[in-house]
């Protein structure tokens, strides 16, 4: 068992919010909203980091997760080219 990882329960508990929060960045994200954008790169990053901590215990989840959060992270920081004039 790893010394970060002490219960758990309340780490799932602790990622059910965030993903809830993630779900609701998401849809400002479609919306258009800028601050939506910001919160969703800082929770991708949390979820980066935050998956570092499962690596001996879930592997290969921690590692997919790790996956799928670089991709969220580069397609919040990329340039949008489908709307002309928008910044990010």
């Amino acid at each position: 068992m790893s010394v970060l990882i002490d219960n758990y329960t309340a780490w799932g508990w602790i990622w059910v919010a965030v993903g809830m929060v993630m779900a609701l960045a998401g849809v400002g994200v479609l919306v258009g909203s800028r601050a939506a954008r910001l919160t969703g790169v800082c929770l991708a990053a949390f979820c980066l980091v935050g998956q570092m901590i499962f690596l001996p215990v879930y592997p290969f989840w921690s590692l997919a997760t790790m996956l799928v959060s670089v991709l969220v992270l580069y397609g919040l920081l990329a340039e949008p080219r489908h709307v002309h004039g928008a910044r990010v």
